[in-house]
């Protein structure tokens, strides 16, 4: 009996950092997500940007509402917008830009998104693009205050 709850106290032992460090590191990521999600609702554009060589400006409108991250993305290049809707993770976040047609909604990009900077700057990386003519592969978006 003596033995077995040396050996209950010492997998307790050993256990218990181990849930603990687990559960801290799963607050510190639902903190961090969640604020993700608040940083990422406003305006973002690449114009303006005196140190990028980048043609193709766009601005992304984008709104937090009921936990939902959506919004538009505009350019000059574009006749109508695009839908913009957002999946934040805790270190980068996967932008899915969409057309909407009647009912339909055709996929145009799927974009890796990451706050830098100061939390001002959003580090733009198109990992599946359609429309290349429109849309930039790599730049980096600012907050627009209008």
């Amino acid at each position: 009996m003596k033995e077995n709850l040396e050996l209950l106290a010492l997998i307790l032992s050993i256990v218990s950092p181990i849930i603990v460090g687990v559960w801290f590191i799963w607050k510190k990521r639902q903190s961090a997500i969640l604020e993700n999600y608040k940083t990422l609702a406003q305006v973002w554009t690449n114009e303006g940007d005196i140190s990028s060589k980048e043609t193709k400006y766009i601005t992304l409108k984008l709104t937090l509402e009921n936990g939902e991250l959506y919004g538009s993305l505009e350019s000059p290049r574009l006749e109508r917008n695009y839908e913009a809707h957002v999946y934040p993770g805790w270190f980068s976040s996967k932008l899915e830009i969409s057309e909407l047609l009647g009912r339909n909604l055709i996929p145009k990009a799927t974009i890796k998104i990451k706050i830098t900077g100061n939390r001002n700057r959003l580090k733009w990386n198109a990992q599946k693009l359609k429309d290349v003519d429109v849309l930039p592969q790599n730049t980096i978006l600012w907050p627009w205050n209008r």
